[in-house]
């Protein structure tokens, strides 16, 4: 270690460029709330300790490469004033000492900070000039001094080369002038630990009137640091165990010494959620029992259609295959169960949903219960059969194959699903992702709305006479599989011979022979009704995202109501919901792994998504935040898998509300996912202009990210999406060709390419040179068909072409789906979901036809920031600074910027900044400029057949990584193959190392104007920003702070980067360890290879 050398030789004369190390945001240990800390070089001391050795003296080649004269260091500390204001946080002056700068050139710095009512704190050890100190107290609010060792002077010598006399004298001069001053002391085990040496520190403290000080744990982070820099420096050889142990032990003797110690290490404690263990034993069980593949109501759908056929109107013999299914499908009742109704025949399984897309289980069922990451449990015999008695019915019958209806659109179909470049109509899995209108159900019960119907049907046309019937037999079923339940209840009931057991399952009896039947008058009832639905409607049609809506303002009456009779008490309540929620863990979407066409990495989860949304203002615009809202947050910690938890936000939400949902996610949930009324209502408001305010207002989110915009509004949230950068690079080069209806030798190049990449996938020589061989002969067989490039000459040339291409390939996926809808209309409508919407009831219409009063379909964008950096880039790069002919960048960018020139093209075209950095407002502009070039895409296509608009969303699931790896390299600087930014987000690797750099940036996208589908934030935060309690209120302060500044949308994982690096090398330990993928969750360990390191390699901030 240097020795330290005199003070005087720190003075630095005033200067306009300060010397200034670094500048770090978003900074936690350094003072109160969120902070910006400012580290100057120099410092007296030479700890042992010394946790920035490149700050004792001023090295030149250690300093960032920023502005930092003075106006440039305001303008940076200044763009997160927001957040300091919202957590009582702002700048700190640390180092090296920021004491041992020139003083009257820090003053200008600091009279600057104090304009903008930024509080001002400084780190330092106090071995400074007191003159220094003296000038500078006067614009410092808080003082934070660092005491190494108290009471042996000879120990503070050997510790830091210094006397401890100096500091002690500015101390006590410093407390003279009333100023604010906080202590903290960095516990060393074996070196300041010692007891004297606490006590010593303890009585420091009384003689200068304290009676508080921070503690701070060792690290020895900074050995690395120092070795990395080339600074010489020795290890203390203290490992973790030893460094917690010594500060715990420190604050229980300050503790005994009247002194309160705290430590951010160990002032964890936290609100955790409790429940009772009924709840743990249930969710235990569904975890325990796997993930299966359940044939029963498959071949129960397939029986019917066997003897019945499809003569009858479609929706009597579609309503007629739901009243026989839930007629003779298994009744099953688990152990401990207060709300009842199984899905499937399993414990935990999902459907074939063989009317749909069943013909494509036709290449995976043999190898589905081996297949990785997750194999589902079936039978060698439940194979067979839908091999030889199910699969040959459905061939004729299924939806995949009425739109694919002839040899050249199946073809085109299998080529388009081999590659997965262009985009995806996900609605050839059926219409999905709407909510269900519980309160519809609730009030009416089944027999109120056959009433409704029979009503409406009077005077109706014949052609809609067969819809009302359908919709009156689906009610129907619905009644005899809840009456199948209390029927089995009741014998149970009459054989258990634990009396408490007897009496809960003949009340669920009685639960079960009144609802759904009949309005609900309790809040169990109410639950039991709902879930009922929920399994019908389920089995009716595809699952994924039918959505439970705003859960908290259903329930609400009902608990409210049962807690004033004296029925129900809250923690019972809890209780229930959920159960209710765990129930939903038992159905499950099934994928299709690492098999060949590997359709499900566009959706890598089990998780069928049903969203649930609480909190948010209430239909009269005021706070609608209760109890059930609470315990909804409560069961985001026992980690759901199957509910997609979200909550939304507005700017007069309560404080306690935030700081729960802070407090949820630091105690390790992924969830709830975090909306924002003050964006939402407007995005609806000026996208629906029709719909009634209070209908808004009542919005939930459906699936991953989409809101309803009204009871009655069918949105079909997720029924495609498109990769907004193939266009793009059409636009670039000057070609026209269709990116989506290939001709025959497009389409026998992607599935070839498709049988070697998916035989020669094993780390092998031998597949590794067949696949290399095939690759080369490939790309020659393109380059031949690939025209010379015809580039724009300049950018609004760019742009018209963009346009235009983006339009065609937005228009072709598209014209699939309206074809998909037309059969959808025609062959698979769902008479008992139609129920649900009173639109459907008065003008006699199924939903899928059109009958719901709102319809629209939701279509995602992928790759919006990369087309927004590459736009960027190439306008600065190319046609304002003409560093490149823009022929030379389309020439790296084919090379993957190989060689030495393209790496200097691509140096060029990084230089440009990224969407992330804050200081740019052009970066974010060209996003913006994006998102308005997507819209005018969706607005150039014409409605849907169920004449609804198509509406504009940016969540990514993970169809960005899987798109990336098929998309070239880009003018951004991104390299071929590398995943696509997900949603409207910093691009990953791009993405700078600050987490509200970021966050302001989002917030400058016009959501309002540009995303009425919503969109997704889904970062990664280290964990270790957010502890103790004032790690809540900082969490809380930032996502409140991003939406007041006009963030849409926030869902983190919160989370030690270290947990994921052990997971991923240990599984077994980590058996339900849920991340946040994207608008989904799940578990860590059901997620491909490829995808757990991409979760792993997303920046964390920290």
């Amino acid at each position: 270690m240097q020795a330290a050398t005199n003070l005087k030789d720190y003075q630095t004369e005033s200067q306009e460029k300060m010397k200034v190390l670094k500048i770090q945001r978003t900074c936690v240990h350094d003072g109160p709330g969120i902070r910006t800390t400012i580290f100057f070089p120099g410092c007296g001391l030479r700890c042992l300790w010394c946790q920035n050795p490149e700050a004792l003296f001023f090295r030149p080649e250690f300093a960032d490469d920023g502005d930092y004269s003075i106006p440039g260091i305001v303008e940076l500390v200044s763009r997160d004033k927001d957040y300091y204001c919202k957590t009582n946080g702002g700048v700190t002056l640390s180092g090296g000492d920021p004491l041992l700068q020139d003083a009257d050139s820090l003053i200008p710095l600091l009279e600057a900070f104090r304009k903008e009512k930024i509080h001002i704190a400084v780190e330092t050890s106090l071995h400074v000039p007191w003159a220094n100190v003296e000038k500078l107290a006067p614009y410092v609010n808080l003082f934070l001094a660092d005491l190494k060792v108290v009471g042996d002077d000879n120990l503070h010598k050997k510790l830091t080369k210094q006397s401890s006399n100096l500091i002690h004298e500015n101390i006590k001069k410093l407390i003279a002038l009333n100023a604010n001053v906080n202590f903290r002391m960095a516990i060393i085990p074996g070196y300041n630990d010692a007891e004297e040496n606490i006590k010593a520190a303890a009585e420091f403290l009384k003689s200068v009137n304290h009676n508080s000080i921070e503690l701070l744990k060792y690290h020895n982070m900074y050995e690395d640091k120092a070795r990395r820099l080339g600074l010489i420096t020795e290890s203390l050889n203290i490992t973790i165990e030893q460094s917690l142990n010594a500060v715990k032990k420190a604050a229980e003797l300050f503790k005994t010494l009247g002194i309160k110690a705290s430590c951010y290490d160990l002032d964890a404690k936290r609100h955790k959620a409790v429940f009772t263990q009924r709840v743990h034993d249930i969710q235990n069980d569904i975890r325990a029992s796997g993930r299966a593949l359940c044939f029963e109501v498959s071949r129960l759908k397939t029986d019917y259609y066997k003897r019945n056929g499809f003569k009858k109107p479609n929706p009597i013999h579609r309503a007629e295959r739901l009243d026989y299914v839930l007629k003779n499908k298994s009744v099953i009742i688990y152990p401990q169960e207060l709300l009842v109704g199984n899905f499937t025949a399993k414990r935990c399984a999902g459907q074939i949903w063989e009317e749909h897309y069943g013909a494509l289980f036709a290449s995976i069922l043999h190898q589905i219960h081996r297949q990785k990451p997750v194999p589902f449990q079936c039978t060698w015999k439940e194979r067979i059969n839908f091999f030889y008695r199910t699969l040959p019915f459905w061939l004729g019958h299924c939806l995949l194959l009425k739109v694919a209806n002839s040899i050249p659109k199946f073809m085109l179909t299998i080529a388009r699903a081999s590659e997965n470049a262009y985009g995806f109509n996900n609605n050839v899995a059926a219409i999905a992702h709407f909510t269900m209108n519980y309160d519809r159900i609730l009030a009416l019960g089944t027999t109120g709305i056959i009433k409704e119907i029979e009503a409406a049907r009077k005077g109706k046309p014949e052609s809609s006479q067969a819809f009302y019937e359908g919709a009156i037999i689906g009610l129907k079923a619905v009644e005899a599989f809840a009456q199948r339940y209390a029927d089995k209840l009741s014998n149970l009931a009459k054989e258990e011979k634990d009396l408490q057991r007897r009496k809960e399952l003949e009340e669920m009896a009685a639960i079960c022979a009144y609802v759904p039947k009949n309005p609900a008058r309790t809040y169990h009832e109410a639950l039991q009704s709902m879930l009922f639905f929920q399994i019908a409607v389920c089995t009716e049609s595809y699952e994924n995202a039918i959505s439970h809506g705003r859960l908290d303002q259903v329930v609400y009456p009902f608990y409210k109501r049962d807690k004033e009779a004296g029925i129900i008490d809250y923690d019972k309540a809890k209780e229930l919901l959920a159960l209710f929620i765990l129930k939903m863990d038992e159905v499950i979407l099934v994928n299709d792994g690492d098999t060949y066409l590997r359709i499900g990495r566009l959706f890598e989860t089990m998780s069928v998504d049903q969203a649930i949304t609480a909190g948010g203002v209430g239909r009269d615009g005021k706070d609608a935040t209760n109890d059930c809202t609470y315990m909804l947050l409560d069961i985001c910690e026992l980690q759901p898998y199957a509910c997609n938890m979200t909550a939304r936000i507005h700017k007069d939400s309560p404080q306690e509300y935030l700081d729960r949902l802070a407090e949820v996610y630091i105690n390790g949930a992924p969830m709830p996912a975090l909306y924002n009324d003050d964006i939402y209502l407007p995005s609806l408001a000026k996208h629906y202009p029709d719909i009634p305010a209070e209908h808004a207002r009542n919005y939930a989110v459906i699936g991953c990210v989409e809101p309803n915009v009204s009871d009655d509004h069918f949105g079909n949230t997720d029924c495609a999406n498109v990769n907004v950068v193939m266009p793009f690079l059409q636009a670039l080069r000057g070609e026209e060709s269709d990116l989506w209806n290939v001709g025959l030798a497009d389409q026998m190049e992607k599935m070839t390419t498709k049988f070697f990449e998916y035989n020669c996938r094993r780390d092998n020589k031998p597949s590794k040179y067949i696949l290399a061989k095939y690759l080369n002969a490939r790309n020659r067989f393109k380059k031949k068909r690939t025209p010379a490039p015809k580039p724009p000459a300049n950018m609004d040339e760019l742009l018209l072409r963009y346009q235009a291409r983006l339009n065609f390939l937005t228009n072709s996926v598209l014209a699939d789906h309206h074809d998909i809808e037309k059969v959808i209309a025609e062959h698979f409508t769902t008479p008992l979901s139609s129920t649900l919407f009173p639109n459907c009831i008065d003008s006699g219409k199924d939903v899928c036809q059109g009958g719901a009063k709102v319809n629209s379909s939701g279509i995602q964008a992928v790759g919006i920031t990369d087309v927004a950096d590459s736009l960027f880039a190439i306008d600065e790069v190319v046609f304002k600074k003409k560093l490149y002919p823009i022929l030379d960048v389309i020439n790296a960018i084919d090379n993957n910027f190989e060689g030495a020139r393209n790496q200097e093209i691509r140096k060029a075209l990084l230089a440009i900044p990224k969407f992330g950095h804050d200081g740019s407002r052009e970066a974010s502009a060209w996003v913006n400029k994006t998102l308005d070039i997507w819209c005018k895409a969706l607005k150039s296509v014409k409605n849907c057949p169920r004449n609804g608009i198509y509406t504009a969303g940016y969540y990514a699931l993970n169809v960005n990584d899987v798109y990336g790896h098929k998309t070239p390299a880009l003018p951004s600087g991104r390299l071929a193959g590398v995943s696509l930014a997900n949603s409207v987000t910093p691009h990953y690797g791009m993405e700078t190392t600050d987490l509200l750099s970021s966050l302001n940036a989002v917030s400058e996208a016009d959501f309002v104007n540009y995303a009425p589908n919503g969109t997704s934030v889904t970062f990664t935060v280290d964990s270790a920003l957010f502890q103790g309690q004032e790690g809540v209120r900082n969490l809380a302060g930032i996502f409140s702070t991003f939406f007041k500044k006009g963030g849409m949308q926030f869902q983190p994982n919160v989370i030690d980067k270290q947990i994921l690096l052990d997971a991923y090398d240990h599984p077994e330990k980590y058996p339900h360890l849920l991340v946040r993928v994207a608008g989904y969750c799940s578990y860590f360990n059901d997620l491909s290879d490829d995808l757990k390191k991409i979760i792993i390699n997303r920046t964390c901030y920290s």
